[in-house]
């Protein structure tokens, strides 16, 4: 009787520890920790008009001779493009105590980049200074080199990062002390960049999202980007790090591997397109090529060929040699087509479409520009406005997931990476659940099945 007993205490303490292992230490939580950048889109001309407007006395601002309203600017030996006064900036705080900066976040660049309170140089006074108080000094240097001659160089130095409240210890920065840089020319009052790059071209720099991945920062290696399609000032979207906010588009997520074309850049957000449309009609010698993810950008930019081919197919549209644009009328039907694994994404005629100045004028400027010499494409606001992007950073696993921006619909479904569950969770989602729907994690009715084994198996073997 007595053992017996014993033999039943056992068995029930067994029982509890697993009761207890299930319902208890399992994960009760599906989401992701996910950290937000509100960006917004600096005071430009944008704003007083329904289409974004242009100044045809600069010419092609893709153009070395065109000036600063654009300027081709190499970091290291990667080429990344950005326009005046259209850029998305959000907030970061840099060092400890922090301080607060207006920068733009750039998938097309890879270091954080900011203004030092040593600058010396034309445009130093103009921007928010950085003061390297709590940072240490790397042996490294870097070098930026725009088109039209300026330039920025400085130490690379390690200090804490904050962006969105997502902590960084120890990232590097470009701390830029001799500059013939205006950064201002993003917009007012921003001061540097942020790189979203997931690995630098350059020896012995560390891109912020290199850092993220090596210190296990996020529950998942994504970020994605919301950018509004409203043309209006302080409408300008978000960057997400961590997870994908299932309210910002429509159906699935349609996942490109990053781009091993021949000609790419390791460590460029570079997505190879199956074909390109104008109208639905596809751009006569297009072939599959790889175009680049900007954020940075507000131009769809294009190899010579490729312009004249899509401006054909356009009436009205025409090519002014001086100017090295294209005119084209200021209202029309026909949109911008891009297809990935299939699936074509469309940009309307009106967005990719620039007033060039006063109400009355018939001609507008296209901003699907050519890109000269250069034979790159290019996937600026004009076309990342209409879509929501996914950006997976996972060293050998990197990708770019598109889907239709569809923020009117706040009951959209659930979904992880190319659909599937996430690990530890169901959902990737900043959004607290809407019901009690789905609250356990997949380690949770992982653990539940296996308690349920143990117990069969322990019942078997007590019988």
């Amino acid at each position: 009787m007595q053992t017996a007993f014993r033999h039943h205490s056992s068995f029930s303490f067994l029982l509890l520890l697993i009761l207890n292992t299930i319902f208890v230490t399992s994960p009760s939580t599906t989401y992701a920790v996910t950290y937000e950048v509100p960006v917004f889109k600096p005071a430009s001309s944008f704003d007083t008009v329904t289409s974004p407007t242009f100044d045809t006395n600069k010419g092609n601002p893709l153009s070395n001779a065109a000036g600063k309203l654009f300027s081709s600017k190499y970091l290291g030996n990667s080429v990344v493009t950005n326009a005046k006064n259209l850029g998305y900036s959000g907030t970061i705080q840099l060092g400890n105590p922090p301080q607060s900066f207006e920068v733009i976040f750039d998938t097309g660049s890879d270091m954080i980049v900011i203004t030092s309170n040593q600058c010396q140089g034309t445009h130093c006074s103009d921007m928010a200074h950085y003061t390297c108080t709590s940072c240490t000094k790397t042996p490294y240097s870097y070098n930026i080199t725009y088109g039209d001659g300026t330039w920025g160089a400085g130490p690379i130095v390690a200090d804490t990062v904050s962006i969105g409240g997502l902590v960084i210890q120890n990232q590097q920065i470009l701390d830029i002390t001799r500059s013939g840089l205006d950064l201002s020319s993003y917009g007012p009052g921003i001061s540097g960049l942020v790189g979203l790059m997931p690995t630098s071209p350059v020896l012995n720099a560390i891109p912020p999202l290199a850092t993220i991945y090596k210190d296990k920062l996020l529950d998942m290696n994504v970020f994605s980007v919301y950018l509004s399609q409203s043309l209006k000032q302080n409408q300008g979207g978000s960057f997400l790090f961590g997870g994908i906010d299932d309210t910002k588009y429509g159906g699935s997520i349609n996942y490109s591997p990053i781009s091993t074309a021949s000609g790419v850049r390791e460590g460029m957000w570079y997505a190879d397109a199956d074909n390109a449309y104008t109208g639905g009609v596809p751009v006569s010698g297009y072939t599959k090529a790889p175009w680049l993810f900007d954020t940075g950008t507000s131009f769809i930019a294009v190899p010579t060929f490729f312009a004249q081919a899509f401006h054909a197919n356009i009436p009205g549209a025409s090519y002014s040699s001086a100017d090295q644009i294209y005119t084209l009328p200021c209202s029309g039907s026909q949109s911008f087509g891009i297809s990935f694994n299939g699936i074509t994404y469309e940009v309307p005629y009106q967005e990719y479409v620039a007033n060039s100045g006063g109400s009355g004028n018939s001609a507008c400027v296209s901003l699907v520009m050519p890109l000269g010499n250069y034979e790159m494409y290019i996937l600026g606001d004009p076309f990342l406005r209409q879509v929501y992007t996914v950006y997976d950073f996972t060293p050998g696993a990197s990708r770019i997931g598109v889907a239709n921006v569809n923020v009117s619909n706040p009951s959209l479904g659930n979904e992880g990476l190319s659909g599937e569950p996430v690990p530890g969770g169901t959902v990737i989602s900043p959004l607290q659940p809407s019901s009690g729907v789905r609250q356990r994690s997949l380690y949770s009715f992982k653990n539940m099945a296996m308690g349920l084994v143990l117990i069969g198996a322990i019942m078997t073997t007590r019988a």
